[in-house]
């Protein structure tokens, strides 16, 4: 069976979560622009295709915790429960393509819980090539 060294999984495990994360705000933001012309079920299929890439990082950051200190690994199950939150309440936006207002509300607030777990997410592992203004150098 092939083995995929730490490095390779936090590189996989960080590219599926931002793209993640991207599709639920590209979900999130395209109802908005009411004067392009957009099919209706285009966020929806974003939506989707985004649900499945946080199911595969959630799949692909398992075992990461065994090469983290005791401090480090409690960030990283606040950020997991942060993530999978988030992720629970996109889920019923992504039933019905129709709009609705608890389903919007319900996947905006999902859309920021998702924002502040990757923000969170960052502090387990300092070695990023972009840093916030918050964080320290």
């Amino acid at each position: 069976m092939l083995r995929i060294g730490p490095k390779l999984k936090l590189k996989i495990h960080a590219a599926l979560g931002i793209s993640s994360v991207l599709l639920f705000a590209t979900k999130a933001f395209l109802p908005l622009f009411k004067n392009i012309e957009i099919p209706i079920l285009l966020p929806v299929t974003l939506g989707r295709i985004g649900a499945i890439a946080g199911v595969a990082a959630f799949l692909s950051g398992g075992g990461l915790g065994k090469f983290l200190s005791e401090e480090r690994s409690k960030v990283a199950e606040i950020h997991m429960i942060l993530m999978l939150s988030g992720l629970l309440l996109q889920v019923p936006s992504l039933s019905d393509p129709a709009p609705n207002l608890f389903m919007s509300a319900t996947a905006w607030i999902g859309l920021f819980i998702l924002c502040v777990g990757w923000i969170y997410g960052r502090r387990i592992f300092r070695r990023t090539l972009f840093k916030f203004p918050w964080e320290t150098k």
